[in-house]
């Protein structure tokens, strides 16, 4: 159990590592957006202000933001979910810890792959809470 739980420590941390990295480059890419509009307002065409401010790469740069997040996001809870079970919390109490329904939650953890503790499915949000 110490290993699932040093796991999934270091999969939280690694989660929120991504989420301020995701939040950073939303904010710039707010301020590049703002920076656009403005060439737009003075009378830029969209062509030269997509290629002035870079627009593709900050594209490229969101999406993969988005996809680091997301990747840690299941990672990290399928961890938790593989320390919950460790705990003896059956499938309905992985489920409410998650929000989600017992069907999803079933899902869930028959999703868990042995070896790395990765998941695929999309469990919402919900704040855990394992107490019946």
């Amino acid at each position: 159990m110490a290993d699932a739980r040093e796991q999934m420590v270091d999969d939280v941390r690694r989660y929120l590592a991504a989420g301020e990295r995701l939040v950073a480059g939303i904010s710039e890419f707010i301020a590049m957006n703002s920076e656009a509009l403005q060439d737009l307002e003075v009378g830029m065409s969209l062509t030269d202000s997509f290629r002035y401010r870079d627009s593709a790469g900050w594209s490229r740069r969101v999406s993969s933001l988005l996809h680091e997040f997301e990747a840690r996001r299941r990672e990290t809870r399928s961890s938790v979910t593989v320390v919950l079970l460790e705990e003896g919390r059956s499938v309905t109490e992985v489920g409410r810890a998650f929000g989600v329904s017992h069907q999803l939650a079933s899902r869930i953890v028959k999703g868990l792959p042995a070896d790395t503790g990765e998941g695929s499915i999309d469990m919402g949000e919900g704040a855990v809470d394992t107490a019946d």
